[in-house]
């Protein structure tokens, strides 16, 4: 007899090849064998995935019925920060309130675990609050980022502020503009957690905006120059998709979007100004923000 957690695995393997349909039903039965265990470590997890898996298909609805079962269960937030960190993520695409305490949960849960993905649940819980308009939001910024920052990368330096961002509600903008600026001073920070909030930007901006083709432009010549590295594939396909989009929206076939980039490869030079004029300076969080990037 197919025990809980392997119809769990087979159902996350379903996800993985992307089959969402099966994956859904799989999930679904595993949640049903861990009720009947009185498994609630295993319930909350698939939970989370469940959740995760609804809000994938535009199912918010679905994916909140998921979330309050999953925060009703008493199990320490070390058993299971993944699933916390799928419900933080529906908690804030609709933008409840609960976003933040549960962001704050998943970040304890990895405590002494990964102390990586501790920071970026912080930075969200930060951006969580400063899409309801917390007085200290952009206080908490800048002193998380001033903490973690000195010494590290400009990859992860890139990915706390774009984590912000995709909490931060209407308030994203600013945030993906200042974690893009830091890949456009170094292009090592344009990674494949960084592609999400470029994407994310690109459509936040509008295919008018004198900004689109420059940033496009940066995204090709990061494809083009990093082929074999880690996280290549992510990163190639999460640009591809955007410039489908953009070529799409304007009537062009991929090689003639292709070639429209291409022609604003000079501009790159001025794109992190560029990029820092988009924010005013209250909202700047970023620690050392070059003052020949500020002007």
């Amino acid at each position: 007899m197919t025990t809980p957690a392997e119809t769990e695995t087979e159902g996350m393997q379903a996800l993985t090849r992307g089959e969402a349909a099966n994956a859904l039903e799989l999930l679904s039965s595993a949640a049903d064998g861990y009720r009947r265990e009185g498994d609630q470590a295993g319930l909350l997890s698939v939970l989370g995935n469940l959740a995760f898996l609804h809000r994938q298909r535009g199912d918010l609805e679905q994916a909140l019925v998921r979330v309050a079962e999953a925060l009703g269960l008493p199990v320490p937030p070390a058993e299971v920060p993944m699933a916390l960190v799928n419900c933080a993520a529906v908690l804030d695409a609709v933008g409840d309130a609960r976003a933040k305490g549960v962001w704050m949960l998943a970040a304890q849960g990895f405590v002494g675990k990964k102390p990586l993905m501790q920071v970026v649940c912080l930075a969200h819980a930060i951006g969580a609050d400063i899409a309801r308009d917390a007085p200290q939001g952009l206080t908490a910024a800048r002193a998380l980022l001033a903490q973690v920052t000195p010494g590290a990368p400009p990859s992860l330096v890139a990915g706390y502020v774009a984590a912000i961002g995709e909490s931060a509600g209407a308030g994203a903008l600013h945030f993906f503009a200042q974690a893009l600026w830091v890949a456009s001073v170094d292009a090592g920070a344009f990674t494949a957690t960084t592609v999400d909030a470029w994407a994310a930007l690109l459509d936040l901006l509008g295919a008018e905006h004198p900004l689109v083709l420059p940033l496009c432009a940066l995204a090709l010549g990061v494809v083009m120059t990093r082929q074999g590295e880690r996280d290549f594939a992510a990163v190639a396909a999460g640009v591809r998709a955007a410039f489908d989009r953009q070529a799409t929206t304007r009537g062009l076939d991929a090689a003639a979007f292709a070639a429209l980039v291409q022609q604003h490869v000079a501009s790159l030079d001025a794109l992190p100004a560029s990029l820092a004029a988009l924010v005013p300076e209250p909202r700047w969080v970023l620690p050392r923000p070059a003052p020949q990037e500020r002007s």
